[in-house]
């Protein structure tokens, strides 16, 4: 989440971290309502982690289609 977000309030999304299915809350400085355009060199090493983490490796993936 971006804490110079304008229009969003980071003390109030601070409660999606209690959700059981949200794993971490990242919180980046200096960005604000679109990080993903504003500060791609700090979300994408975020979703490369993500995916990483929840992919299946070729030798555990199913082979039915």
């Amino acid at each position: 989440w971006g804490d110079k977000d304008p229009w969003e309030s980071i003390e109030l999304e601070r409660a999606y971290g209690d959700f059981d299915t949200v794993e971490d809350f990242v919180v980046l400085p200096n960005v604000g309502h679109c990080p993903q355009n504003e500060a791609p060199h700090l979300v994408n090493p975020l979703v490369e982690s993500f995916v990483s983490h929840h992919s299946r490796s070729p030798a555990n993936a199913s082979k039915t289609i």
